[in-house]
């Protein structure tokens, strides 16, 4: 076997790993001990990791990861940053917070990628105790300031609805930008929607702050989109449409809007009962040459509704 070869060891790890083929998998691995070549490259040691962890049970792959990173003798970061880009990716979240954990453990330091990573796998299963962990160590590490972490602590409180904490992570940030805005007015949409508008006011005040910072906010499309999303849910269809109004705007002159922000504004119209609005907007977004990419569903009509759209705006106007 050529276990010299690296393009050829992580060829048969994958043809191994996509046949569920444990036993050679486990073959290749003893045998890759006996040679010494385990250690003496970073992509077939984080492939074999990736490949004896991704199909096992949830219970035997942590112990897997574990005793293998127990082993390691690498102390660069980006053995374990390939492992955390992997996890993350393919949906194993558990296995990048454990990572996570036992870098920390064994003194690896962490950087802004090993950090946003957990973060955000933290945040796709709600882990709010390790976030709070992560969040804890940022301030006695000085991440804390950095934009990229400070984002994804405030995406985690946010999703986890947890609006105090996602403020305060918010605050900590120094130069705000808007990834952190917009991770905090996702939060404050989903708490609208959850709890009637208890989160209103906070929102307004979120919306004051972008007002006040952000110098191009007509031409942001994102940020505009979430803050049209956030009035929306909280049945503030008059605050969204002044939103999309902005965003026709850049420099003092009329500019065509985005697809991305008229779908915003029909979904909010829709998702409200405002159908006669649905169908008046559509037509504008038609006049003004923009086609749309969205489904019937996601602009949150009837199917009928949405159907008759062109017939239905003559006899609405």
């Amino acid at each position: 076997m050529l276990c010299n070869d690296e393009g050829f060891v992580i060829r048969l790890l994958n043809h191994f790993t996509s046949t569920n083929n444990v036993k050679e998998i486990k073959k290749l691995h003893g045998h890759l001990l006996r040679r010494g070549s385990l250690f003496s490259s970073f992509n077939i040691f984080t492939k074999l990791v990736i490949s004896c962890t991704s199909i096992e049970s949830y219970r035997s792959n942590l112990q897997i990861l574990t005793s293998f990173i127990s082993s390691m003798k690498f102390r660069n970061l980006l053995p374990f940053n390939m492992l955390l880009a992997d996890f993350c990716q393919n949906g194993f979240p558990a296995l990048a917070i454990r990572t996570c954990s036992l870098m920390h453990i064994d003194g690896i330091p962490l950087d802004s990628y090993a950090l946003c990573s957990s973060l955000t796998a933290a945040s796709s299963i709600k882990e709010v105790r390790f976030g709070k962990q992560v969040h804890s160590h940022l301030g006695k590490s000085g991440w804390s300031a950095s934009v990229f972490v400070g984002s994804a602590v405030v995406g985690l409180y946010a999703r986890s609805l947890l609006i105090s904490d996602a403020e305060k992570a918010f605050s900590e940030i120094l130069m705000k930008n808007s990834v952190c805005v917009n991770a905090l007015l996702a939060g404050y949409a989903v708490l609208s929607a959850c709890a009637g508008l208890s989160a209103t006011s906070l929102g307004k005040q979120l919306h004051a702050y972008v007002l006040r910072t952000t110098s191009s906010l007509e031409t942001d499309i994102v940020m505009l989109s979430s803050l049209i999303e956030m009035y929306s849910r909280c049945g503030m269809v008059g605050k969204a449409l002044q939103v999309f109004n902005l965003s026709g705007l850049a420099f003092g002159l009329k500019q065509k809007r985005d697809v991305v922000l008229w779908t915003s504004m029909l979904g909010s119209y829709g998702r409200n009962g405002n159908y006669l609005e649905v169908i008046k907007l559509y037509h504008e977004m038609l006049t003004e040459g923009v086609r749309p990419d969205k489904t019937r569903r996601e602009l949150g009509m009837p199917t009928s509704n949405i159907s008759s759209i062109p017939s239905a705006y003559s006899l609405a106007v």
